[in-house]
């Protein structure tokens, strides 16, 4: 019997789980990424998994997989905190209601490449790089087939977009969806853990899984994370049954700096963006300047300059619950929202969960395709719109988003 076709969009992370979750179910999966390689981009650094993320990765990754996952993660004390300038408390809550003894639905943070090594890890052949999707064309025939910028022509059962917020596939199934510029601007850089750097820290630094500070809304902000790794990734790669290849990363700070997009001394997005890293740290010391508690400049002062990347804040304006049919979508290609609840990537690998789970179901039972898809569309925009809902609210209150 012929396997159910799946063709993806993008090798972003909920992608990439999809395709083993997908595959290990024996489903036929193809994943076609834009990047000639894996590291072409910046994607940033840290992210933090919570219970929906770590549950998804659970559901679809192979265990030895899963495991080398959370070997590869910190587990900071599960609170985000936040700060004024002067680092007095605002607020202290927990991320989770759960303590750090439950395991492994505990917060932790992943350094963002060395998870996208590990999700890599036994698709092989089925991710196709240089492939940029031009357009896809639903057929007569119930098949779906795609046109790329190369040249390559490919066709499956089903198309799915994890094709981040530029999605090319959204803009081919919503036109009229739209993703909004959140008015924040964000500078993220790392501070090394080493033995010189750490002694030169505040504790308070490593007391919470995020700590954000604040000069106050419409006022820049300064957003802080330990990455500090239960076992070095390679080492945890190599001791793995089989063996994963991990390159070696070592412990740092996830530091960044944000500010409202009309601030006087933030750049324009377009300026932002063609800064090389010595200015984007001249920009930053504009933000952070000598009003501020000297620990936080302090950290400034011990920011990896050549790590500084740019990043411009989305968030999807809400979309109403569309046509089911051979082509749908995850992540940040439906509902792209502010980092402020640490919620982007965890959705993103839940849709791929709930999708996973929607398919094979349909597979087993011998059901619709389609309709698998509609029931997904349906839960994934129920849970998805209260999310993006309530990181505009927050970033509203704690950083000025528009």
């Amino acid at each position: 019997m012929q396997k159910n076709r799946v063709m993806i969009i993008g090798a972003g992370l909920g992608g990439l789980v999809l395709a083993h979750g997908l595959s290990s179910r024996g489903l036929d999966v193809a994943v076609y990424e834009r990047d000639s390689y894996p590291g072409e981009r910046p994607q940033g650094y840290r992210i933090q998994l919570g219970e929906p993320g770590l549950a998804g990765l659970q559901h679809c990754l192979p265990p030895h997989l899963f495991e080398l996952s959370l070997a590869t993660a910190g587990s900071p004390p599960p609170r985000v905190t936040v700060r004024n300038r002067q680092l007095e408390m605002l607020s202290d809550p927990a991320t989770s209601a759960q303590s750090r003894s439950a395991g492994a639905t505990s917060p932790r943070s992943f350094n963002r490449a060395t998870l996208r090594e590990i999700l890599l890890s036994g698709l092989g052949e089925n991710v196709n790089y240089g492939a940029q999707l031009l357009s896809y064309r639903q057929e007569e025939d119930g098949t779906v087939t795609a046109e790329f910028a190369d040249g390559r022509v490919a066709t499956a059962d089903l198309l799915v977009g994890a094709d981040g917020v530029g999605s090319t596939v959204r803009k081919f199934l919503l036109p009229d969806a739209e993703v909004k510029d959140a008015g924040l601007r964000l500078i993220y850089g790392r501070i090394p853990l080493d033995a010189e750097t750490s002694e030169l820290l505040p504790a308070w630094v490593f007391e919470s899984i995020f700590s954000v500070v604040t000069a106050g809304p419409g006022q820049p902000h300064v957003g802080i994370g330990p990455v500090q790794f239960d076992q070095r990734p390679d080492l945890a790669g190599l001791a793995t049954n089989p063996p994963v290849r991990v390159t070696a990363v070592d412990d740092y700070l996830a530091f960044m700096v944000g500010a409202p997009a009309d601030h006087p001394a933030m750049p324009s997005v377009g300026a932002l963006r063609q800064l090389d890293y010595q200015s984007l740290y001249g920009v930053a010391e504009k933000l952070v300047d000598d009003n501020w508690h000297p620990e936080i400049r302090q950290l400034l002062a011990l920011w990896e300059k050549e790590s500084l990347l740019a990043l411009r804040v989305s968030t999807a304006a809400p979309v109403p619950v569309w046509e089911p049919s051979r082509v749908t979508l995850i992540g940040d290609a439906i509902h792209a929202m502010s980092p402020v609840l640490a919620m982007g990537a965890n959705t993103a690998i839940r849709d791929a969960s709930e999708l996973t789970r929607a398919l094979s179901d349909a597979v087993a039972s011998q059901g619709s395709l389609v309709g698998a898809i509609s029931g997904y569309q349906n839960r994934m925009a129920e849970y998805a719109s209260v999310l993006v809902a309530d990181s505009r609210r927050t970033g509203q209150a704690r950083v000025g988003q528009a």
